[in-house]
């Protein structure tokens, strides 16, 4: 195993360790050819027989601890195939798609038209994606996500300007959040990315209600790392340590009824 390859495992472990995310944190790396992929990475159509959703795959890595090839033989969801370039949209298609949204997405065909200017996709042609608990990869990743809770997204934001500064820009659409923004818009940017999961991600890709994601290019990760210690040694911590050092105490009328069904076996303290 090479020392790049430990150095992401340690901060897997980190991640774990500081933000406790309910499930493994994962590496992603796109490949340019098959030879690139392990063989004992399991494939959905050879391993599950089927093709699936490319966020199914995120959530059986994060969830089940397998590692996971996808290719576009693996993949029929038509957003990320568009996306990831294993898909060139006649303009036929293009028509069809932006009218899927009319009535769903957007009021009409122009506000329909706008989402796709903020598309990002990979220049160059490549062959699938590698998926693995980040604790567990093999390879160097391209970026790293994390499904998490907004108070755990919290942390990372906080340890990330740490030692950049200012503030962390996103955008949202509420749909083609973990393939598109947490893949290839990190990869693209270079920058983090906090995701709003949307509909994809949450009725196929197996997100709960309470879940966000946090992504962050695996070249930003060891900035990121370090600002996620020293903040927590500072005392930024979670779970979040909510202030107790205080007496509670009741509101006037609860009081005086808790008195009264006590029988009197409760006595109030003397002034």
């Amino acid at each position: 195993m090479t020392k790049a390859i430990e150095v992401y495992r340690t901060f897997g472990q980190r991640i774990e360790a500081l933000i406790r995310p309910a499930t493994f944190p994962l590496a992603i790396k796109i490949v340019r050819s098959q030879a690139e992929i392990p063989p004992e990475y399991k494939r959905p159509s050879r391993d599950l027989g089927l093709q699936n959703f490319v966020c199914q795959n995120f959530k059986i890595a994060r969830s089940y601890g397998w590692s996971m090839a996808v290719t576009a033989a693996d993949t029929n969801c038509k957003l990320a195939r568009a996306v990831y370039g294993w898909d060139v949209l006649s303009a036929e298609e293009r028509k069809w798609a932006e009218a899927f949204s009319v009535g769903l997405y957007a009021q009409d065909g122009p506000t329909a038209g706008k989402f796709e200017q903020h598309l990002h996709r990979l220049d160059d042609p490549f062959e699938g994606l590698l998926i693995a608990p980040l604790t567990r990869c093999k390879f160097v990743p391209d970026t790293v996500m994390v499904y998490c809770l907004p108070g755990q997204a919290m942390r990372f934001i906080q340890g990330y300007l740490f030692m950049e500064g200012g503030v962390l820009a996103f955008s949202a659409a509420g749909r083609v959040g973990s393939c598109h923004e947490g893949v290839i818009k990190a990869i693209k940017t270079g920058q983090p990315q906090y995701v709003t999961l949307g509909n994809g991600d949450r009725i196929w890709g197996g997100a709960q209600d309470h879940e966000v994601m946090f992504a962050c290019p695996a070249a930003k990760l060891p900035i990121l790392m370090e600002g996620l210690e020293r903040t927590h040694a500072a005392g930024l911590r979670y779970p979040i340590p909510q202030y107790m050092n205080f007496t509670p105490g009741f509101q006037a009328a609860f009081e005086q009824a808790a008195m009264e069904r006590a029988g009197g076996t409760i006595k109030k303290p003397s002034p």
